[in-house]
């Protein structure tokens, strides 16, 4: 089972905006982070200088689902 800690908390964008949700990383892989992009949320490996994308889901549940079979 992977734990999430809040690297960024949500946040107001002001009016005609809305909201932005909070960024999370993975607990013993600080590298990776989950955060939410558009209409999916993302998760982004970002050690040795390199942003790179590892995985992509519709719902923080589906992309920690996937995560779990990567990690």
């Amino acid at each position: 089972m992977i734990k999430l800690k809040k690297i960024a908390a949500a946040k107001w964008n002001g009016n005609g905006l809305g909201n932005a949700a909070a960024d999370w990383c993975v607990v013993g892989n600080e590298n990776i982070v989950i955060e939410k992009l558009s209409m999916y949320w993302i998760a982004r490996d970002t050690s040795n200088g390199m942003d790179r994308r590892i995985a992509r889901g519709y719902s923080r549940k589906d992309l920690l689902e996937i995560l779990e079979t990567k990690i």
